[in-house]
């Protein structure tokens, strides 16, 4: 990203894309910092206390008092701006741009539409269905065609369900023919998954991200394991916790995945929420405080279905997760304070260079479409049997995202993350959620993890003013 050109400080405004901490710091030498957060780069800031007091108030003499050096420094890092810039546009049109690249493609496939659990809160409808090999064949042949694409420098593939280890057959079958097609035309392939955990294996979690080219997975653990067990029912009655826990660890261990990126999700509401703090001692002391596994905080919301009874509220769920967080700092948990890059597109219901297949050959632009009542069928925006070679999807509910926000017709248009965030989930927007992510509420708490994570201690001075 190039550096705007820098004129004089009445040129220069402070970014609307700029958060500045309220603390000061002391560094290890003993003098006095701040610290801000920039989004549109995704950049923590050190600023001295004329530097915080001239962000924070925007004054043109503070600003110019300065200095060009500093001032250059700070509209390189997009804190300060030129005052005629539409930075909304900026970055929804940085946006647009990547979500239209055609250069990396992703593909979810949904290889079973059933699940051996039963989760409350859950907005899918799970059933058996017999694999059908024609259906199968079809999206291997989507998927080859992407990957033979001279254009297409990078296919990823997420495997989704219902729970997809039910499929393990399917997702090793339709592996070997990806990887392979990737090897001949000299595209990057890479694959993930999303699952609950309940059926691995050591071997096979070896196996899967050895042959099949797995290089991240996300997995719910909701709570110690009372509270899993009880929550992430399994429709035989069994608890999963102990035994998911245990594979994981030995995994990671015996060094069986060595790059393999594990995410453990907890899904947070009502029912749970005070037995977080629990579960994050167990993860730690089970071994999962391990470099290669990044925790994630999730606060349940409405997948199609009604949680109203147990969602959290945003604000009130950001102020416990900051305090979960600073336990998991203090455990040795792995996670990011705050976003450490921009996105190029919000989802893939927003870039036509990303689709979802499901098992009966029905595409999709949104991931909370398939298997939800009610929604399926009208989000399909295409079957695969009818799209040519490697062609992308057809316009999905959500590819015209940034012309709302880049109206100013939405909240997103507002806020400072949007160039972290891209609106989180446009189609909870247009349904009358929030699906703002908590760092909306919490970036302060977030901010302050990042900077004593670089060895920097609170003092006693009071903010800039």
């Amino acid at each position: 990203m190039s550096a705007p050109t820098v004129r004089t400080a009445a040129a220069l405004v402070p970014s609307r894309y700029l958060l500045i901490g309220d603390r000061a710091y002391r560094e290890p030498g003993g003098g006095e910092v701040w610290f801000g957060y920039a989004t549109r780069t995704a950049t923590l800031i050190r600023l001295d206390r004329a530097s915080a007091e001239a962000l924070r108030s925007g004054d043109p003499a503070a600003l110019a008092g300065l200095g060009p050096e500093e001032r250059a420094r700070l509209a390189g890092l997009h804190a300060l701006v030129d005052r005629g810039e539409d930075e909304l546009a900026h970055v929804t049109d940085g946006l647009r741009q990547g979500s239209a690249r055609g250069t990396t493609r992703s593909v979810t496939i949904m290889p079973t539409a059933y699940c051996n659990m039963a989760c409350s809160y859950c907005g899918q409808e799970h059933v058996k269905a017999a694999h059908d090999r024609e259906r199968s064949e079809r999206t291997a042949r989507r998927v080859e065609a992407m990957l033979a694409d001279p254009s297409v420098e990078a296919v990823s593939v997420t495997w989704f369900g219902g729970e997809p280890l039910l499929a393990l057959r399917v997702i090793r079958e339709l592996s070997a023919r990806f990887t392979a097609a990737a090897a001949r035309h000299g595209t990057r392939y890479t694959a993930r998954m999303a699952t609950n955990g309940s059926l691995l294996t050591v071997r096979t979690l070896a196996s899967l991200h050895r042959d099949c080219g797995l290089e991240e997975m996300e997995l719910t653990i909701d709570g110690p394991e009372e509270v899993h067990d009880r929550r992430r029912i399994t429709r035989n009655g069994r608890g999963s916790f102990r035994r998911t826990v245990a594979v994981l660890a030995e995994t990671l261990a015996e060094g069986l995945a060595p790059g393999l990126r594990v995410g453990i999700r907890v899904n947070v509401d009502r029912a749970n929420e005070d037995s977080v703090t629990a579960l994050l001692n167990d993860l730690a002391c089970l071994g999962l405080a391990h470099p290669q596994v990044t925790l994630h905080l999730i606060a349940v919301h409405s997948w199609g279905n009604d949680v109203s009874e147990v969602e959290l509220a945003a604000r009130a769920y950001a102020a416990r997760e900051a305090e979960w967080l600073r336990t998991a700092e203090a455990l040795g948990l792995h996670f990011a304070p705050l976003p450490v890059a921009t996105v190029r597109t919000t989802c893939t219901a927003t870039t036509r260079s990303g689709e979802i297949i499901d098992p009966g050959g029905r595409v999709y632009s949104c991931s909370e479409h398939p298997l939800v009542p009610g929604a399926g069928a009208a989000g399909v925006v295409a079957e695969v049997a009818d799209l040519a070679g490697s062609a992308r999807r057809p316009a999905g509910a959500f590819d015209d995202w940034y012309d709302q926000v880049g109206g100013g017709d939405a909240q997103c248009s507002r806020c400072p993350i949007l160039p972290v965030c891209g609106g989180s989930c446009p189609k909870l927007w247009r349904e009358g959620h929030l699906p703002c992510p908590s760092v909306k509420f919490n970036w302060a708490e977030r901010l302050d993890l990042a900077v004593r994570r670089r060895g920097f201690t609170p003092s006693t001075q009071e903010r800039p003013r």
